[in-house]
């Protein structure tokens, strides 16, 4: 009977045990789940307050942080690197142009030209350093539209092809110091020719129709300079010989441009001629050297520039050479002044010949252009007189008619219609009063006039694209 009370009781504890160890942890689960609840009841609620501020705007900046945070965007680094432009011009037009030979007989040429001006293809970048230094570079080259021949002569290197015949240089650069480059270029007259004459948005200026341009273009100024002597006791060869102008490119150049101060810059450009011939005597041949002044402001322009180009030569045709050296001095000075839709331009040229007999050319003119929207209308009067045509200077004797002073009064009528801002049509319209001692011929065709007295005329029409 004990034995089964033991049994019974031992029974009633385990199973009082059991059930006590039941509800006990059946209790801890409901409380875990109740407090997991509530934590994330609370993290809900917290997610609603953020989303509630975020939809809210922001407050305004305070000035005081408006003005600090200033600073910080002005100093924000240069872009550096490498940067490059592809640039171009095609121009065509068809020009009917009337001339005469030099015996007299009228020659009436049709023909497609380079138009208004000579196409090109050019390349120009700098590598940027910083705000203050960069090296820069550009190529040009000229093409032919009707041949697909690219590139030309330059004033050293007139008769074989030359790719970048529009010039090739590389330089450094900086904004305190200004720029110094080294290659193929123009020399410093040629900018003051080109401000002095008429410019647009669609339009370069200096355009080869201009009586202005024509005239002050070496072809004009040196027209009755005699050429340097070949075929000489040397063999050698000088570089074209009776013109220097102002509109020719230079090899074997270097150029430093000043940086702009109150409006006014200057450049200083040197050539050391050919450099190409075997005899030591011809080693100064085409050296030059020129300079420029030039002010801009606004709508105003102005500029004066000076240039002395020298040449040697050989003059002995047998035995022992006898070489001789002349200089040839250009002096420019032009203006432009925009008035609202009116511009006009001018240009006085003085060119002189040391060693020719006196020999000198003396050419003025002005040029206009009145905008009406995408139209445009241009004129443009220029004269030019030489002295010193019939005399005879150490090359030998210059090339006038013996008799008279030579004198030619250029004129051009011009109208453009601007199609796009990279799209223009145009018509011109030129004349070159020549008197009885004259027989200078149009800029593009100076070969169709040979005959002393006659004015040729050229009538053109066409149209150029730019990028």
């Amino acid at each position: 009977m004990q034995t089964t009370l033991r049994k019974t009781t031992l029974a009633a504890a385990i199973t009082g045990t059991l059930f006590s160890a039941s509800f006990v942890s059946a209790n801890a689960r409901a409380d875990e789940l109740s407090d997991m609840k509530a934590m994330l009841a609370q993290l809900q609620d917290r997610v609603a307050q953020m989303e509630a501020k975020a939809a809210q705007p922001a407050p305004a900046a305070a000035p005081a942080a408006a003005m600090a945070a200033a600073p910080a965007a002005a100093s924000v680094k240069p872009v550096t690197g490498f940067n490059w432009k592809l640039y171009g011009r095609g121009d065509i037009g068809y020009t009917v142009s009337r001339g005469k030979d030099a015996s007299g007989r009228q020659l009436t040429n049709h023909r497609l030209n380079q138009g208004e001006m000579a196409s090109r293809l050019g390349l120009t970048g700098a590598w940027v350093f910083s705000d203050e230094y960069k090296a820069i570079f550009g190529v040009e080259t000229g093409l032919n539209l009707f041949n697909g021949n690219a590139g030309g002569g330059t004033q050293n290197n007139t008769t074989s092809s030359v790719l970048f015949n529009r010039g090739s240089t590389v330089g450094f650069a900086s904004t305190t110091w200004g720029s110094i480059e080294g290659g193929t270029m123009y020399m410093a007259p040629f900018w003051v020719s080109l401000g002095a004459d008429l410019a647009s948005a669609h339009n370069y200026g200096a355009n080869d129709f201009s009586a202005l341009f024509s005239l002050t273009r070496p072809e004009s100024l040196g027209r009755y300079l005699k050429d340097p002597v070949t075929g000489n006791a040397s063999k050698t060869t000088s570089l074209a010989g009776n013109n220097s102008g102002t509109a020719l490119f230079y090899g074997n150049a270097l150029r430093y441009r000043s940086p702009t101060w109150n409006n006014v810059s200057a450049e200083v450009s040197y050539s050391a001629g050919q450099q190409a011939s075997s005899a030591t005597d011809l080693e100064n041949d085409g050296r030059s050297w020129a300079a420029n002044v030039l002010y801009k402001k606004g709508d105003l322009f102005l500029g004066y520039a000076h240039m002395d180009y020298q040449q040697s030569n050989d003059i002995s045709t047998a035995g022992t050479p006898n070489f001789i050296k002349r200089n040839q001095v250009t002096d420019i000075v032009g203006a432009r002044y925009k008035w609202h839709d009116f511009t006009l331009g001018g240009s006085y040229t003085s060119y002189r010949v040391s060693n020719a007999g006196g020999y000198a050319a003396d050419a003025f003119g002005v040029s206009g252009a009145y905008d009406i929207g995408k139209h445009r209308i241009e004129g443009s009067l220029a004269h030019i007189s030489y002295d010193g045509a019939n005399a005879r200077g150490a090359f030998g004797a210059n090339t006038g008619d013996g008799v008279g002073k030579p004198k030619s009064t250029a004129y051009s009528l011009g109208y453009l219609y601007n199609f796009q801002p990279t799209l223009s049509f145009y018509a011109y319209a030129t004349r070159i009063a020549n008197n009885s001692h004259a027989k200078l011929g149009v800029l593009q065709f100076r070969g169709d006039n040979n005959y002393f007295g006659y004015s040729p005329v050229e009538l053109t029409a066409g149209m150029f694209l730019v990028f």
